[in-house]
């Protein structure tokens, strides 16, 4: 496949968007310095903070909030706020 600068034809290159279940960051948050990474399953967040700590970040993370889940995740609702949390990162001061 060819890099879009060199193909023959025009190409639209699309904005990136966040999918449909995704969240924005936490406003209060962003003008801190975090940076909303993902969600991340709790029974592995020690591996993420280890990453992303030896990678020379600070990590915070976040509860979900039920009105935080969309309609089409609604059946997995209880199972997402007890399990999951928002994973932010920011660099070291």
């Amino acid at each position: 496949m060819m890099p879009v600068e060199e193909s023959p034809c025009e190409v639209e290159v699309p904005m990136p968007r966040l999918p449909e279940f995704e969240r924005p960051p936490n406003p209060k948050l962003v003008a801190q310095g975090w940076e909303r990474r993902f969600m991340a399953d709790g029974k592995r967040l020690k591996e993420y903070v280890d990453l992303y700590t030896s990678l020379g970040f600070e990590v915070h993370t976040e509860t979900i909030q039920p009105e935080e889940i969309g309609p089409e995740c609604g059946d997995c609702r209880l199972i997402i706020c007890r399990q999951f949390v928002t994973l932010y990162t920011r660099k070291k001061l």
